[in-house]
């Protein structure tokens, strides 16, 4: 009964903790934030092809 009870509080969490961050955008504002450094990383890697 009990690790009924613990899934539950986890399950639980888990919900919450992904409406929290669907209601506030947070993996959108996180892409966003990761952005800049990705783009640098990926204009210094050589290229076999120009396009």
């Amino acid at each position: 009964m009990i690790i009924l009870l613990i899934v539950g509080i986890i399950l639980a969490v888990l919900f919450v903790l992904s409406v929290l961050i669907y209601w506030f955008n947070l993996d959108t504002k996180l892409v966003k934030m990761l952005e800049k450094p990705m783009n640098k990383h990926y204009d210094r890697i050589k290229r076999d092809k120009r396009l």
